[in-house]
């Protein structure tokens, strides 16, 4: 008996996530659209990863922000790097934000990086917040907001010092690898503690005992990810 067709099983439905991801983060960068970037990028983002969160499929809601995420975050660091100008006006403060990321690269004396925790401790703290709690209380939608708008802003700065060093050769330098096990720690929570509200399930001992792995995993990641912010 042939299996019942399932959306999230179809290789069409990642290339058209993939599609998305491409136009509703390139187009903005490339014209320089700081407000309707991340609304953008938000607002598909949510309806794809709803799509299997709704059928309580973790794993396949995880496959969407994966790919929508290296999507994102290459073409950000790619436009940064090679469109310096026009993407610097897709970031509110776009040029203010690249040379305090610069600078803090090459040591400068009391340079912080622009998105720790002590150079923005409000925003960081409801970036978290917003991660934790409002992904729980909304599906997902205030996650994904603060998960896309991190992505947009550690790409920009690796894009940023890609252009600085003036060459591909610097790529591991340039690469934030705390800001991407952050990332990869806020993408897993929010596929977690999207799902209760979707699916009506708000037993705890369920995502315990069905998704030990993934909370154990996404949440270190997370916490590597920030104390790492401590050092760096």
């Amino acid at each position: 008996m042939p299996r019942s067709y399932s959306l999230v099983h179809d290789p069409v439905f990642y290339i058209t996530v993939g599609f998305f991801a491409f136009v509703t983060t390139g187009l903005p960068t490339a014209i320089g659209q700081p407000n309707f970037l991340p609304i953008v990028q938000t607002l598909a983002l949510f309806i794809f990863v709803l799509i299997p969160l709704r059928q309580g499929m973790i794993r396949q809601a995880l496959w969407v922000l994966g790919l929508w995420l290296v999507i994102q975050f290459t073409l950000v660091v790619a436009l940064t790097w090679l469109l310096e100008a026009r993407a610097e006006r897709a970031f509110h403060g776009g040029f203010e934000y690249r040379m305090d990321y610069v600078a803090w690269f090459y040591g400068a004396e009391a340079a912080l990086r622009p998105d720790s925790f002590g150079a923005a401790p409000l925003l960081r703290l409801m970036e978290l917040v917003g991660v934790l709690i409002g992904s729980l209380v909304s599906g997902g939608l205030i996650g994904i907001w603060f998960l896309v708008k991190s992505v947009n802003l550690a790409a920009y700065g690796m894009g940023a010092l890609l252009v600085a060093l003036k060459s591909a050769a610097g790529l591991l330098l340039a690469l934030p690898f705390w800001s991407l096990l952050r990332i990869g720690g806020y993408a897993g929570l929010i596929a977690l503690l999207g799902e209760p509200l979707l699916t009506g399930n708000w037993q705890p001992r369920f995502y315990w005992q069905n998704h030990r792995r993934l909370i154990v995993t996404a949440g270190l990641l997370l916490l590597i990810g920030l104390l790492l912010e401590l050092f760096l």
